[in-house]
């Protein structure tokens, strides 16, 4: 029957279509040369509407069996490959060549690659360019080509079955139509002049052809679902008969060689879209089919990749076809990376509801002018990741997250807080342990943190033990700082609610002991006794804090006064370790003119007789200083006795090198050298790669510069015995006086610990086991009693430290789209690195000959480096830069999108001042003990700034204060 629909056109159809009343029944015909069509099948189906053109798409469907509106299995992150056909050979083999894959992850869109012209190497990740009159053309394709949804073909044989046996498109009109015999394929094929062979088995051979992947050998059609037995790929034109087709062997599928390294970093939910593109002569005019499975199936050699394949794409068309179909495939990979419009594909029933997502593609799309950007200049993913960046933190900035508050709600209740951290953190207790052996990366990874903690720490407790000597008159020294960093580590790390905090000596609380000490000395009290007092007191009151769910007010402490107080510790980690440096210059001056020490006789050792006599004895060539003379008794005269070469300029080199080697090993992680495996491990063990170089360098050079010095004898520094007599006070009224500065010390313990683990536990680090604020608290509490039991330093969470720790247990996910930057996914969190670390920092009393051997210069290389690491994080310090930076130059920081650029430079020199505020009390000996104070000045500072700033400014620049309702509601969530 002809049938005429418009557009001026007549068309054949095998469907005769009877309507009663709102019902069709139709019949297949079957055609036989010279004869009368015969019914071959007798069908019904209930229309709904009259007009023949839409009802045919309908009517074809009943055939076929009816497509429902079924979403197809999810695959949140797709991976899209493009293959052309690529020229014959001798007009006899041919095969088709990967040209291009796209891939999106996280929902975001992705990148592009493109096969060199060499067909070697893939190109730089780039954002696709499309052509617009591409897009129109794939409108046009996806609109009149065959569309079958929810295909339930398990192999790639079956999908080219499903093409060629079943379905065939009219192209003239855009209508589906259903042909259930091949010869009847094959007449309409003739008819409409688009075949130029009578067998259809040529175009159904010609996707079987080998696939020809860069990342591996050409893997031919033995390799496909159904291999050919013989050997060739050739077209037979005559006829002949084609070679049987068998299952592919187990064997033979284990043989595929697909690209590992690739798959490993996609996510595991990942699926596949094969778009095959090419001209063959045995077309000539464009055919194309869209196959969407109703269940994703793997299917051997169609991907480079080994996934289950969700959709393919068929476009063949006539060798002398002036479009690029290349460029056709890759709008179609465009649309099925884009999360806004993969769901049209996932849902459609018809090729007109994919033209539909196309229009609404295009008008998203912008068009770039000719000329005025080359094809050839590709837009590189790394130039395009702050547009993703800036988008992520403008929904973060408007989202308040119930989670910010999780452990800092007020419940109302005796130990509430303490009890819900408890239940928080014992659910994972296990898992702190067992995480860090998961796999041989866990276990280097807190191997290498262990390390990197126990150096650091180490030599920050040793520093401060020996000022701490100095300050206190060896009332406390370095083995009693190694000693409470070891035994208030390893009970931290295990007891702890965020284990991740590193506790040491830190500058506020050897400045407080200082000030004690001065008080008990000036008042005639004995200073470990009366300390004794002071740390019950301490602890007594950090317990009611507590108990009282007192830690709900750090949420108050906002970025505001995190980044003021992380700052101000980076600070003084880079200025120690400068001041240390300049300190070995005092003692190891440059010697500008040697001309002159060598003009002097060699030193002498002039013995002594008595207090002010010398004997004529004489003795020469002392080393070590005159420290040989002092041991015999002498007084080493002569230039040549303090002359010591190079030992500054050499204490220098090491200072340097340890801070380039770590920032080396820093940039090396994110660069193209060495296998992701060995970045990964270098970077790891940074801090132990540098400070063994810069060890064995110092022994073989042989110059005699400042070591570690670590007690030789466990005995406390002050002729004492370990436990501190608290009854041994001159008055009984002094416990009580001690509850005074007890308060004083408590303010600065919490503060410290608090600001340090609100530091540690931002929404940015991603930490998923949960805080303990309260917790925490409680651990330090008990630490204080038995610290001033013993006589040791009270240890609290070192803001540096702390954040060194965190950024050496950094995982990121091996699954990114290539180009892309690696994907953070969060902190290892455990226990072990820790408690590993400070043990380690008990067994070094005993390994004082290998420790001596470390030198100084070059820990402090690596304290430099903390604190300018712990420095580049901060928002502030970002927002100083700003002040000399030219406006078209400033990063694309996420509240430049929000607030005036002079608005923000009025925040900052807000936070500037109060910054050199906390500066001015911190170095100040006279006022330095209102430290703590001032940092709740900080936080009432932070309460004011919302008069001077609206809410949308205060929610891009700070996070948002919480409101009573919030702290004593969150806890029932």
């Amino acid at each position: 029957m002809r049938i005429k629909l418009g557009y001026g056109q007549v068309y054949l159809f095998n469907v005769l279509v009877v309507r009663f009343g709102k019902n069709f029944f139709f019949f297949e015909l079957k055609h036989f040369t010279n004869q009368t069509p015969i019914f071959v099948s007798f069908s019904f189906y209930p229309a709904i509407t009259c007009d023949l053109k839409s009802t045919v798409p309908m009517i074809t469907s009943g055939i076929y069996g009816e497509t429902e509106k079924h979403e197809q299995q999810s695959c949140p992150y797709l991976f899209c490959e493009l293959l052309e056909l690529d020229a014959e050979i001798s007009g006899k083999k041919c095969c088709w060549q990967e040209i291009a894959r796209h891939a999106v992850f996280d929902q975001w869109i992705k990148y592009e690659e493109t096969v060199a012209a060499s067909r070697a190497r893939w190109s730089k990740p780039h954002i696709p360019l499309l052509n617009q009159h591409s897009l129109h053309s794939l409108k046009i394709h996806l609109t009149r080509g065959i569309f079958l949804p929810n295909c339930e073909a398990i192999t790639f044989n079956d999908v080219i079955g499903e093409l060629t046996l079943f379905h065939q498109l009219n192209f003239m009109c855009g209508l589906f139509y259903i042909i259930l015999f091949s010869d009847i394929i094959i007449n309409e094929w003739k008819k409409n002049n688009l075949l130029q062979s009578p067998n259809d088995r040529m175009i159904k051979d010609l996707f079987l052809f080998p696939k020809c992947h860069v990342s591996s050998k050409p893997l031919g059609f033995r390799n496909c679902m159904q291999p050919l037995k013989s050997d060739s790929y050739e077209f037979d034109h005559h006829g002949e008969e084609y070679p049987s087709i068998e299952p592919l062997s187990k064997s033979e599928q284990k043989s595929i060689v697909y690209n590992k390294t690739l798959h490993e970093k996609l996510p595991s939910d990942t699926c596949a879209a094969v778009m095959f593109v090419g001209k063959s002569r045995f077309v000539n005019k464009p055919v194309s089919a869209f196959v969407r499975l109703k269940l994703a199936s793997h299917m051997p050699s169609v991907c480079e990749i080994n996934l289950p394949v969700s959709y393919i794409f068929v476009l063949l068309a006539p060798e002398y076809h002036a479009n690029d179909l290349a460029h056709i495939g890759r709008c179609l990979a465009s649309l099925l990376t884009d999360p806004a419009y993969v769901k049209h594909f996932r849902t459609a029933n018809s090729g007109n509801e994919l033209a539909e997502s196309i229009d609404a593609f295009m008008d998203k799309a912008l068009i770039i002018p000719p000329n005025k950007w080359p094809y050839e200049v590709k837009l590189h993913a790394e130039k395009v990741q702050l547009i993703d960046e800036i988008s992520n933190n403008r929904k973060d900035s408007n989202e308040k997250h119930k989670g910010d508050l999780e452990g800092l709600c007020y419940t109302g209740r005796i130990f509430g807080g303490l009890v819900e951290d408890v239940k928080r953190r014992l659910w994972f207790y296990k898992d702190d342990f067992m995480d860090a052996f998961v796999d041989f990366s866990a276990m280097s990874q807190v191997l290498a943190s262990a390390m990197f903690i126990f150096l650091t720490n180490l030599a920050n407790i040793i520093i401060f033990g020996a000022v701490m000597g100095h300050m206190l008159d060896n009332q406390m020294g370095v083995i009693e700082c190694i000693l409470s960093g070891c035994i208030s580590g390893i009970a931290f790390s295990l007891f702890s609610g965020q284990p991740l905090n590193i506790l040491s000596a830190t500058g506020p609380v050897l400045i407080f002991e200082s000030l004690f000490y001065k008080l008990c000395s000036m008042w005639g009290w004995n200073f470990l006794a009366s300390r004794g007092w002071l740390s019950f007191w301490s602890s007594l009151i950090i317990l009611l804090f507590v108990a009282t769910d007192g830690s709900f007010l750090v949420a108050y402490i906002t970025r505001f006064t995190e980044d003021l107080f992380a700052t101000l510790i980076a600070i003084i980690f880079i200025v120690e370790s400068v001041q240390s440096m300049v300190k070995i210059a005092v003692e190891n001056p440059i010697t500008y003119e040697p001309d002159e020490i060598f003009k002097e006789p060699p030193c002498q050792c002039v013995m002594k007789r008595g207090t002010n006599e010398t004997t004529g004895h004489i003795i020469q060539n002392i080393t070590s200083k005159g420290g040989e003379c002092n041991l015999l008794g002498g007084v080493p005269e002569g230039l040549r006795c303090s002359f010591h070469p190079d030992v500054f300029l050499f204490s220098f080199v090491l200072f340097i090198s340890a801070f380039l080697i770590m920032l080396g090993f820093k940039l090396l992680k994110n660069s193209n050298l060495f296998p992701k495996r060995i970045r990964e491990l270098l970077t790891n063990f940074s801090a132990l790669i540098s400070i063994a170089v810069t060890t064995i360098v110092k022994e073989f050079v042989g110059l005699k510069v400042p070591e570690l010095v670590v007690p030789s004898k466990f005995q406390p520094s002050f002729e004492r015995s370990w436990y501190v007599d608290w009854t041994n006070v001159q008055h009984w009224w002094i416990g009580l006086i001690c509850f005074l500065p007890a308060i004083l010390l408590t303010i600065l313990l919490v503060m410290d610990q608090q600001i340090t683990a609100v530091i540690i536990n931002r929404k940015e680090n991603k930490l998923k086991k949960g805080y303990g604020y309260h917790l925490d608290l409680l651990v330090i509490s008990v630490l204080m009693l038995i610290c001033g039991l013993f006589g040791l330093p009270f240890f609290v969470a070192s803001t540096v430290l702390s954040i060194g720790h965190v950024q050496s247990l950094r995982m990121e996910s091996p699954s990114r789209a290539p180009g892309d930057k690696p994907i953070f996914t969060g902190i290892r969190e455990q226990r072990v690195s820790s408690f590993l670390a400070h043990l380690l920092i008990g067994i070094s009393l005993f390994l004082t000959m290998l420790v001596q051997m470390v030198p100084l210069p070059a820990l402090l290389g690596v304290f430099l480096y903390l604190g300018i690491s712990c420095m580049e994080d901060q928002q502030f310090v970002h927002r100083i830069l700003l002040f000399f930076s030219p406006v078209k130059h400033q990063p694309e920081f996420a509240f430049l999108q929000s607030v005036p650029l002079l608005r923000v430079h009025f925040y900052t020199a807000i936070q500037i001042a109060a910054f050199l505020l906390l500066c001015i009390v911190k170095y100040t000996k006279e006022i330095s003990m209102l430290f703590p104070l001032m940092l709740f000045f900080m936080v009432l500072l932070r309460k004011l700034l919302g008069r001077l700033f609206t809410v949308r400014e205060l929610r891009a620049l700070d996070d948002q204060l919480p409101t009573w309702s919030e702290l004593t509601g969150c806890h029932s969530h």
